[in-house]
C-alpha cells in the first residue's frame, strides 16, 4: 500500500531531528508504504516507521475531495467529566475526563522537570476555576477556542487539532489546535491547548527553525534539562544536544522558555572546537490554576503506590 492514511490507535514514540516525540492516539498521517508488520508514514517532512498494530489504515477514497490536507484532522472529544456552567453569574470551570489524574506509563523525566519549573511559582492542587485570567494577546483562560482564534487573527487560518499525550498534563483530557503564522517576530507556530469543552487552558509558541543562533559549550555548561517542548513531548535524544529551560511568573501566568541546541564540532588547527546551534525554541504560557492541576497530576504520576 502506497497511498491513503493511517489513524493511530495508540501513542507512538518516534525519533525526530535532535530528539524524540510522541505521536498521540487519534493522529492521522499519510501513508508512504506498508508491509505485514509496519507502516511508513510522513511526519514533519520525514518518513517514520510505526508498528502496524498501532494504527488503523484508511483508504484515501474515503477522504472528501474538497477537504484540506492535514496530518492532524479534528478529533471529537467524549463527554467531559466536569462541564463548564452556562448559568449567568457562575464561574467557568475546566472540563476534564474521569481519571484525568491517573498515572501514565513513563514520562518521569518530563514530569520532574515540570515540577521543578512550576513549583517555585505555585503549589499543587485541584483548582477547576480561574476563568478569565489573561494568557496571551487577548486570549483568556477558559475562553472558547474559536473566540481565541478570532482574537489572535487566526479565524481564517487552516488549523490542525490533536489529542495531547504529554507527561504531567491531565490524561485523555487535552487537545491542541495548531496554527502556522508569525508570532513575536520569530515564532512560526502557535498551539492553543484546550480542555474537552474546547476551552483554552494554555498557549505555546514554537520557533521550529531558529536562524543563526549559536552558543559556546561553556555557555551551555549548566544546560542539563531533557524536555524542550512539553506540549509535543519532545526530548533530547543524545548527549550531543543541550536543552535550556527557565520559568518565570508574570501575574497569574507562568511562562516556560525552552531551547534545544545541537553540537557542531569544527577543527581549528589541531584542536576540536564545539559550538551549539539552536534547533527549536518554545514558549509555554500556563495560568496558575492550571499549573496547580499539572503539579497535582505530576505528583500522582511520580508516586510509587
Amino acid at each position: 500500500m502506497a497511498s491513503g492514511f493511517v489513524v493511530l490507535t495508540q501513542p507512538v514514540k518516534v525519533k525526530i531531528a535532535y530528539g524524540e516525540t510522541v505521536l498521540p492516539a487519534g493522529m492521522k498521517l499519510p501513508v508512504a508504504s506498508s508491509d505485514a508488520t509496519s507502516i511508513r508514514v510522513k511526519y514533519m517532512g520525514e518518513l517514520q516507521t510505526i508498528p502496524i498494530a498501532a494504527g488503523r489504515l484508511e483508504s484515501s477514497a474515503a477522504e472528501r475531495p474538497d477537504a484540506a490536507p492535514s496530518e492532524t484532522p479534528p478529533i471529537v472529544p467524549t463527554k467531559p467529566a466536569v462541564a463548564p456552567s452556562t448559568t449567568p453569574g457562575t464561574q467557568l470551570q475546566v472540563s476534564l475526563q474521569p481519571g484525568y489524574d491517573s498515572r501514565m506509563q513513563g514520562g518521569d523525566i518530563s514530569m520532574r522537570e515540570l515540577q521543578l519549573l512550576l513549583s517555585s511559582h505555585c503549589s499543587e492542587g485541584i483548582d477547576l476555576s480561574g476563568g478569565g485570567t489573561k494568557i496571551y494577546n487577548g486570549v483568556t483562560y477558559l475562553m472558547d477556542s474559536e473566540q481565541a482564534a478570532t482574537n489572535l487573527g487566526l479565524a481564517h487560518s487552516i488549523a490542525s487539532r490533536v489529542a495531547v499525550a504529554a507527561p504531567g498534563f491531565p490524561k485523555n483530557s487535552l487537545y491542541y489546535i495548531g496554527y502556522d503564522g508569525a508570532f513575536e517576530a520569530h515564532f512560526n507556530r502557535i498551539y492553543l491547548v484546550t480542555d474537552t469543552a474546547n476551552k483554552v487552558v494554555a498557549i505555546q509558541l514554537v520557533d521550529e527553525h531558529p536562524k543563526g543562533r549559536w552558543k559556546s559549550a561553556a555557555a551551555l555548561a549548566a544546560a542539563t534539562w531533557s524536555t524542550y517542548n512539553f506540549i509535543n513531548a519532545r526530548m533530547r535524544a543524545s548527549d550531543t544536544a543541550r536543552v535550556q529551560a527557565v520559568s518565570k511568573r508574570q501575574g497569574n501566568i507562568i511562562a516556560i522558555d525552552t531551547q534545544v541546541y545541537q553540537r557542531v564540532r569544527t577543527r581549528v588547527g589541531k584542536t576540536n572546537v564545539d559550538r551549539y546551534e539552536e534547533q527549536e525554541n518554545a514558549k509555554l504560557f500556563i495560568p496558575t490554576p492550571f499549573a496547580r492541576i499539572i503539579l497535582h497530576c505530576a505528583k500522582i504520576g511520580l508516586s510509587k503506590t
